[in-house]
């Protein structure tokens, strides 16, 4: 019995501009009045969820920058991760050269060294604008506490960054693509499974007792916790194998289980 849905954000629930699809919203919120609570996983901030949720018109739980922030429905901060300043530092140093956009991002705020026409686009895809700090690396472990570092691109420089990071940093930091235009950079051991077992470990439920959508590789390891996984079908070819169903929508991977029964109700519990 499926007693928590979760789902991720960008490519997923949220289109571009932030666009919800109408059927989405109604199917969160009939699946949520019928007794099966929500929660978002996604590599954006908490307070973008949070926003999310409310323009949805539901309460949920929270899986914000990949796992690095975990809150529950009524707000309480189940688990936090930030990077050491140092790692920090030495990833900044490593991916200077790249000729990709860096941004730093901390528990509420997002900053990057300098200023070009491809922050402002990319500001126009969040729920807050990006701020730029010449000094940011300098102000790591003072005034800045990063949690996420990202690189913005093409998706073959995005491609060939991933490699190349993964290389360097080996078991230092966990990094993903988590879009086709970005890759993350994490502390060691978060990632959106990681963020959910805190979660699940606060509920008491077990991973069977989850099902998931989402888009990206960012993904793949809340994927791999539960047989009841969904991929978008516009997601890349990868990411749909390792799911074990494909749907178009959310709404669609909700109807699914609804179908299979195996949404839990509010009127099967008060009947047991």
């Amino acid at each position: 019995m499926i007693k928590l849905f979760v789902t991720d954000l960008d490519g997923t629930l949220l289109g571009m501009d932030h666009y919800i699809k109408h059927e989405d919203v109604d199917a969160l919120k009939q699946m949520i009045e019928q007794g099966t609570p929500l929660a978002v996983a996604s590599g954006r901030m908490d307070h973008e969820i949070a926003e999310v949720l409310k323009r949805v018109g539901v309460n949920g739980h929270r899986v914000s920058q990949n796992g690095a922030f975990v809150f529950d429905d009524s707000d309480k901060e189940i688990h936090s991760k930030t990077f050491e300043s140092e790692l920090a530092k030495r990833i900044l140093e490593a991916i200077d050269d790249e000729p990709m956009i860096k941004t730093v991002s901390t528990a509420k705020e997002t900053f990057t060294k300098e200023h070009n026409e491809w922050i402002d686009i990319i500001s126009a895809q969040m729920f807050h604008d990006i701020i730029v700090n010449p000094e940011v690396k300098e102000q790591i472990g003072a005034s800045i506490t990063p949690s996420k570092i990202t690189l913005h691109g093409k998706e073959k420089d995005v491609v060939a960054a991933a490699e190349k990071i993964a290389d360097t940093f080996g078991d230092e930091i966990d990094s993903f693509i988590s879009h086709e235009t970005c890759v993350d950079m994490m502390p060691k051991s978060i990632n959106k499974q990681s963020g959910l077992r805190h979660l699940m470990e606060g509920l008491g439920l077990k991973a069977d007792e989850i099902a998931c959508v989402g888009d990206s590789f960012n993904d793949l390891s809340m994927f791999e916790m539960t047989p009841h996984s969904y991929a978008m079908s516009a997601a890349h070819p990868e990411v749909k194998a390792n799911a074990a169903h494909t749907v178009d929508h959310v709404h669609k991977a909700i109807e699914d289980l609804e179908k299979k029964g195996l949404l839990y109700k509010k009127e099967q519990a008060a009947d047991v």
